[in-house]
């Protein structure tokens, strides 16, 4: 069988596609985190304010907002081979752009390797979702979900300890030899799903956009508002830990503890919500949770320790649930544009969300008041996560 001219080898394991997809959302994500461990040395040793730190992490969600939708609308059409390969060559191009450390290339070296992480982010789950869905769609999830975790603590403690030690350009090599390493990987042993892709026989994004339905709208805003916060809180956590006097390695150990714990709470979760049929209701939970324990984190850092568990905890409850009720609520067809909307609407709230707690930390002196708000984000979620509770298993509404 020949799927978009590619000679396709269906006895291919749908699990080695998993771990070959895991792995390139793992170097989306140790690219993506790079910038955290580093806010110091930003601050400190190339003069940028915390706005601007801020600013640095966010622009690599800035293109998503734009190109998430044109992505997904193209993946649908002509396939995840060739649109993978584009999104993590941009990747790996963006970040070896910043290895000059001039603003410009900074800048500019993030917003192109955002193009590539945009758009690679929509085309891991849409793979996913076409080899799973209807056999362990939540456990495949699960494991997928634990990309990020995994790249966010590869990121905050190998990069942070690289940062220190080497300086901040070992920072991007590394992250970009991981980039390089999953491009090569993809190009060599990704094989398409048996079913093709639909033709592309016209640019109709509006339409398809209105086709999708009501349920992956509030979906994608649940995905957003979790990820406001919790971006948020990652991006400037390991800075508040040491203002708060904890040294070096323990602020980076308890920035990075919440996804060190949802990694194998993640797949757990994924099994129980195929097992057990759980979609809204994990949602209100985790994000009840997720709020709770940055309050927590804000104004009783003592027990900071206990409150990073807490928020590992809601952290587990999210992803799965998310990126399965993603992969339902719409059509085969048209799941590289459901997934398209997730990132576009989650890029917008967090190029938003992260500049502004970097603002409010310089315009205050402290995290307080920027903590407070990123713990509004994660609340809100949970109210929108309400209007989810009629759709079962499968995108079916009760």
């Amino acid at each position: 069988m020949s799927t978009n001219g590619y000679q396709v080898k269906e006895h291919t394991s749908r699990w080695l596609i998993l771990g070959l997809v895991h792995f390139a959302v793992f170097s989306f994500a140790v690219t993506l985190q790079m910038i955290p461990p580093v806010v110091g040395i930003l601050v400190e040793e190339l003069s940028m304010s915390y706005t601007q730190a801020g600013a640095l992490m966010g622009l690599f969600t800035l293109p998503g907002i734009f190109l998430a939708l044109p992505g997904g609308y193209f993946a649908d059409r002509l396939g995840p081979r060739i649109v993978g390969i584009c999104s993590l060559i941009l990747l790996f191009a963006g970040t070896m752009v910043m290895i000059p450390l001039k603003p410009l290339y900074l800048f500019l070296g993030r917003f192109l390797a955002g193009v590539g992480g945009s758009i690679i982010v929509i085309v891991a789950p849409q793979i996913i979702t076409r080899r799973f869905l209807g056999k362990e769609l939540g456990l495949a999830m699960g494991i997928f979900a634990t990309a990020v975790p995994l790249g966010t603590i590869i990121s905050f403690n190998l990069l942070g300890l690289a940062g220190k030690s080497w300086g901040i350009l070992s920072v991007f090599i590394i992250a970009g030899a991981l980039s390089l390493t999953a491009l090569a990987a993809y190009m060599i042993a990704f094989r398409p799903a048996p079913e093709p892709g639909r033709q592309l026989t016209g640019i109709r994004i509006g339409s398809e956009l209105r086709s999708l339905g009501r349920d992956i709208w509030l979906v994608a805003l649940v995905w957003t508002l979790f990820n406001m916060g919790i971006l948020s809180f990652f991006t400037f956590g390991i800075n508040y830990f040491a203002i708060r006097g904890f040294g070096p390695e323990m602020a980076n150990f308890l920035g990075s503890l919440p996804m060190g714990l949802s990694i194998p709470l993640v797949p757990v979760f994924g099994y129980l919500a195929d097992r057990f049929g759980w979609r809204a209701g994990p949602l209100i939970i985790g994000s009840v949770i997720c709020g709770a324990s940055i309050l927590l984190i804000a104004f009783d850092p003592v027990r900071a320790v206990f409150w990073t568990v807490l928020l590992g905890l809601g952290i587990s409850l999210i992803p799965p649930v998310i990126f399965t009720m993603a992969g339902e609520v719409v059509s085969p067809g048209r799941t590289g544009m459901g997934f398209g909307l997730l990132t576009a609407m989650f890029n917008a709230g967090v190029f938003l969300s992260i500049p502004l707690a970097g603002y409010i930390k310089d315009l205050t002196g402290t995290y307080s008041a920027s903590f407070v708000l990123i713990s509004a984000f994660s609340f809100a979620g949970g109210i929108v996560a309400f209007s989810l509770l009629k759709v079962g298993p499968g995108g079916r509404t009760h």
